[in-house]
């Protein structure tokens, strides 16, 4: 399991909707929703396979 992996992602969606509570900006949540749900994805596919990194890089 690629803890690290799912820990980016988690940090890094957290950090979008606090960063939309603090100042309002819908583009920034959005754009770190997105990065985070692929960073998500990205990890589950290393933890399937350690060769299959494409989505995380």
């Amino acid at each position: 399991m690629d803890l690290i992996g799912f820990g980016y992602a988690a940090l890094v969606t957290f950090g979008s909707i606090l960063g939309y509570k603090r100042r309002g900006g819908v583009p920034s949540l959005v754009a770190g929703l997105c990065v985070g749900f692929l960073a998500g994805y990205g990890a589950y596919r290393v933890s399937n396979d350690r060769r299959d990194v494409k989505v995380s890089l």
